[in-house]
Parts: C-alpha cells; structure tokens; sequence
C-alpha cells in the first residue's frame, strides 16, 4: 500500500476516527487505526465492536491496500511532523505490514498488522431514517447530555433516548435526580422509532459534528444498532438494551406556582452560590418565592450567600431547595431571555418549559431544615 495526504486532510481525518478507539483493549488490532485504501478510496475506520467510525480522507492512492497502525502512535507521530499543514505526507506499507512515514525530511517507520484481520463496521438496513441538521442534534446533545448518569447502576440511564413520533423527534436523559427532554417538528411525519443510545457515543458524535444550520445528518433506527451519517463520516453505535423509563407520567401540566424570570440573572446568582459548595457536598440552595422577589439563601461551612431575583410571580408563596448545580446545568442550556418555573409543593419537583413544549427540565428538590434558616 502506497498513500499519499496532505498534512492537515490526514490529521482531520485521525482526530475524527481515533475517537472510537478504546485505549485499551484485550484484542491489540482494536488500539489501531485502520489505514483502508482497497475500494477506490481512503477511509480510516476506529471500531471497538460498541463503537465504530469510519472516514474518508482525501489523499491519493498511489498503490491500494490496508493496514492497521496503532492509533495512538500514529496520530503522535503525524502531529508532530512539522507545523506546514499543506505538507505531503506519504505513508508506504509492505508485504510484512511494516508502514514508513514519510515527510520533508523526517522518515518514521513502525509495525503494522494485517488489515484484513480488523473487525469492520458492519453494515445495517437503512430502511427506518430520519434526517435532522447537523445544528440541531449537536444542540441538542449538548442541551441534555449533563443530566445522563455516570455510574453504570442502571445501565439505561448512562444513555440517552431519541425518539421519533410522526412529525416530533425528541432528545431524551435522566440520572434520578433530574430529567431533561428537547424537542423539534420535523419537516414530514416518519414511523415510529426509538432508541437508547450510550452518552459515551453521543459525546463523541457531538464533537465530530460541524453543527451547520444547511449540513444534514442522516439517522438510521435499527434493533441493535443506531447509525449517523454525515460528511463523509458514518459512526455506528451499538444500543443499550431494555424499554426507556415511562418520562410522560413523571411530567406534570399541573402548578400552584409560576414564577417568570430574567434567565440570565438568575443564572448568575445560582453560579455564584455554588462558590459555597465543595464537590461533594449536596448543600442546598433555598428559592424563597414572594410576590414580585425571589430570594435564594445557601449557607455552608464555607460561609453563607444571601442574594434577590425580581420575578413575576402567579400563584402561592413558596420556599422550596435545590442542588444548586442542577439547576444551573438547565438554565445554561436555554437560549431565552426569560424563563418560566413551575413549581406545586416543597416536596414536589420544579419544571422549567417553554410554551411551544420545544425543551422541558424537571429537577427534584433537597430537603432541608426550615428552622436553621
């Protein structure tokens, strides 16, 4: 095999498929970086059997052939050739796979493996899709991607549910604590489909995207599998297996109080008393709600933060807690100048939604003692 790149073209390329490789792995062929060039093109493909991507490199084929080089030595040593991103780079593999880099004045040689013995993306049917722009899903990741579990307790909730329904596709995630859903019309209506895609992969995918308004990506709805494809790029990812909790009946319509509020203000009061919260500590945030005032309290062995929102307030007096941090992570990730709050009782949760229902996030709250206030 005999390729021929420029610099900046192959380094683009690495960064977008090394991203499917595991750091470590029990099958060493699985730490490589697949070097294709036997179809008429060249694709660097990373695959961890859960998570695979595969992309097209522009670049010539001056001979074709394939070869696995271990991703992170590779991208090392590509990066480090010299900074001219419209340098050649030529990459030469013989009979015994071993691969010689080539560029200017620098020649890197390193082991290879046989490509034929890399575990390819398998290909799916493609006959349940959906296509979105690149914009909105990588918004909409990153709009609900902080309220997915970390740990594996319960596997569904490390992932996120997608779902198409009609005209409506939404974004789906939750960790127990707090629930966080987005929404938006689809230009015609599709069959039904659904998935439970892994956070991991939607990470991944999210910071590969370009996120251009008029760049589509086309999702495919398999059983086992989802995949997107999008510039020259396909990223297959493998499902979390089971039914997606029952999130309609956790919803509620019904409210004793509404509170509407300058986001940005509030944001900003609830940043700074998170200065009074250690990592670790589940400290509260009190939301003394009045008429016209919303005044937040947060007091720790740190110190103590008094501060005043003014809102428009319907409904009941209110003093209710909070993770701080919970509720940030929902203001952060809405565009509006002013937001709405709903709130029932102290033990009940809040819902902070839009009138077109295109995002909604529901956070429990933190008991606390009334009498040490």
């Amino acid at each position: 095999m005999k390729l021929q790149f420029q610099k900046d073209a192959l380094i683009s390329s690495i960064n977008i498929a090394i991203k499917a490789v595991p750091s470590k792995s029990t099958m060493p062929i699985m730490e490589c970086l697949l070097l294709d060039a036997s179809n008429g093109k060249i694709c660097l493909v990373g695959n961890d059997t859960e998570f695979g991507i595969e992309t097209v490199c522009r670049g010539e084929i001056l001979e074709a052939g394939k070869v696995a080089l271990d991703a992170r030595l590779f991208s090392e040593i590509i990066k480090k050739l010299p900074q001219d991103n419209e340098l050649s780079v030529l990459i030469e593999s013989d009979e015994h796979f071993v691969t010689t880099i080539r560029c200017e004045k620098s020649v890197f040689k390193i082991s290879g493996k046989d490509g034929n013995e890399f575990t390819m993306i398998p290909g799916i049917d493609r006959s349940n899709s959906v296509s979105l722009s690149q914009f909105m899903l990588k918004s909409f990741i990153n709009q609900t991607i902080f309220s997915v579990a970390l740990n594996e307790s319960n596997k569904k909730m490390t992932g996120e549910f997608l779902e198409v329904k009609g005209d409506l596709f939404s974004v789906c995630s939750l960790d127990g604590h707090r629930i966080s859903i987005r929404r938006t019309q689809l230009k015609e209506s599709c069959p039904e489909m659904k998935a439970i895609v892994p956070g991991k992969a939607l990470i991944e995918i999210s910071r590969i995207l370009s996120g251009g308004l008029k760049d589509e990506v086309m999702i495919y709805f398999t059983k086992n599998h989802i995949l997107f494809e999008f510039d020259d790029t396909l990223v297959l990812s493998r499902l979390i297996d089971g039914e997606y909790f029952h999130v309609a009946q956790m919803l509620s319509e019904d409210y004793d109080t509404k509170i509407t509020v300058n986001r940005r203000e509030l944001l900003d009061s609830i940043e700074r008393s998170t200065i009074f919260v250690q990592d670790n500590e589940k400290q509260p945030l009190i939301l003394r709600i009045s008429d016209g005032l919303l005044s937040l309290l947060i007091s720790s062995d740190l110190g103590r933060m008094d501060a005043e929102v003014s809102i428009e307030k319907s409904g009941n007096d209110l003093m209710i807690g909070f993770n701080p941090r919970y509720l940030a992570d929902a203001l952060r990730n809405i565009d509006s100048e002013s937001v709405s709050i709903y709130f029932t009782i102290p033990r009940s949760p809040l819902f902070i939604r839009d009138d077109e229902e295109t995002y909604t996030y529901m956070i429990l709250p933190v008991n606390f003692n009334a009498d040490a206030i």
